[in-house]
């Protein structure tokens, strides 16, 4: 056990820098580089013959963006372009039914869009949106059976966006609702299975005062069903969240 914790846990050392620069009194433009990591780990189930730890994933991180408001304040927004190169990337390995494991087999590149507008109609009104577009795939990948290059990588949607509103009144009730929606997203490396794009709803009505907070909510208001069934030959399903609605209250001190 001693030679595998020393196998798992390494020492990083990951930096940032960044630049800011001031085009106008209300425009802003940034670019920043940075070293990120996600930490290694062990498989504790993996049968013989397989490793029983994974190491750090690492990428390197590079964007540019800009953030302006309007001359009355009334409208913020933002853009940024990113671009990652991952090395030693995290992937899961299928080996049965019973046995998921992770390794270190892949380097990938994901590069993407971001955009986001907040405007306030009012002073009790505001509207919001934000969009992503990303795309993330395999550079270099083959599992000693499979050339993975230039397949999508998993889990990674291939766009996001949201819409919404908020009403808060000077009394203090407040209503709210957003519309999110998400594109294609792969389940496998070998991008056989994936889920669709869906849309979901929710919203929340209540009422705020200096000391609590009282408000009625629901999440996937409309009951949206995404679940994937059959995935990995009919053996792996994925069943989302059903309609959820509730009541919360929260007290400050």
């Amino acid at each position: 056990m001693q030679a595998s914790l020393l196998t798992a846990v390494k020492v990083s050392f990951h930096p940032r820098v960044g630049v800011t620069y001031d085009l106008n009194d209300h425009v802003m433009s940034y670019a920043t580089i940075a070293k990120g990591y996600r930490s290694g780990g062990f498989n504790v189930f993996a049968p013989d013959g397989y490793s029983k730890t994974f190491d750090l994933e690492s990428l390197y991180s590079y964007e540019i963006g800009i953030k302006g408001v309007s001359i009355n304040n009334t409208l913020t927004w933002d853009m940024a372009l990113y671009y990652m190169d991952i090395s030693d990337m995290q992937v899961d390995v299928y080996i049965d039914a019973a046995n998921v494991i992770k390794t270190n087999a892949a380097e990938a590149t994901s590069m993407g869009v971001e955009l986001s507008l907040d405007y306030q109609v009012t002073s009790h009104l505001n509207l919001f949106a934000g969009f992503s577009y990303n795309n993330t795939e395999f550079d270099k990948y083959n599992d000693g059976q499979t050339d993975y290059s230039g397949k999508k990588t998993t889990f990674s949607p291939e766009y996001n966006y949201s819409l919404g509103a908020l009403y808060r009144a000077t009394s203090g009730y407040y209503a709210s609702a957003d519309l999110s929606g998400y594109g294609d997203m792969y389940l496998d490396t070998n991008n056989k299975y994936k889920r669709p794009a869906y849309e979901l709803v929710n919203a929340k009505i209540g009422y705020e005062a200096d000391n609590f907070d009282i408000y009625l909510y629901a999440k996937n208001l409309f009951d949206k069903n995404y679940d994937i069934e059959g995935h990995y030959e009919g053996v792996y399903s994925y069943y989302n969240p059903p309609r959820e609605v509730g009541l919360s209250v929260t007290y400050r001190f």
